[in-house]
């Protein structure tokens, strides 16, 4: 009796029941973005309206690197409260973090970018940014790194969202 049913089992259902096939949703979509888009601007564009999720968007300048290539931009955002004289305190934490591989060009026409923090006052941010040279590698998206004392920072400009 268990060889006719081994035997006689099919994966096609039995021509007598009217069953309607089951229709397959379309594909989920994904925003469009620039190819040198980084994963929080993903996030940005993907949690418009959550509550506890403030996204920041900005324009970054800075013209002192004349003809530079494998520049890295490197732009966080601290309380206000954390930053004197334009730059972090030693133990200041980062609100959000992001590092882009620009070129001087890029640099000396603006670069737009958006930074995503959580549950932090509109008017209690500062960004700041500034370029080194090297790749795109920093662990965190940059989130541990600290602007060089020497160094200068670049120009932060705020955009409307």
């Amino acid at each position: 009796m268990v060889r006719a049913l081994r035997t006689g089992m099919t994966t096609m259902p039995p021509p007598s029941l009217s069953i309607v096939p089951i229709s397959v949703p379309a594909a989920a979509r994904c925003p469009a973005l620039p190819s040198d888009a980084s994963w929080t601007a993903l996030l940005a564009d993907t949690s418009w309206g959550l509550s506890g999720l403030d996204r920041r968007r900005v324009r970054v300048r800075q013209g002192g690197h004349r003809g530079a290539e494998g520049l890295r931009l490197v732009v966080q955002s601290y309380r206000e409260q954390d930053v004197v004289a334009g730059r972090p305190t030693p133990y200041a934490r980062p609100l959000a973090s992001t590092q882009r591989a620009v070129s001087s060009d890029q640099l000396r026409g603006g670069i737009q970018l958006d930074l995503v923090h959580f549950e932090v006052d509109h008017d209690d941010v500062v960004v700041i940014a500034w370029v080194e040279e090297g790749d795109t590698d920093l662990d965190f998206d940059g989130l541990e790194a600290r602007p060089p004392r020497a160094g200068a920072l670049a120009a932060v400009e705020p955009l409307l969202s």
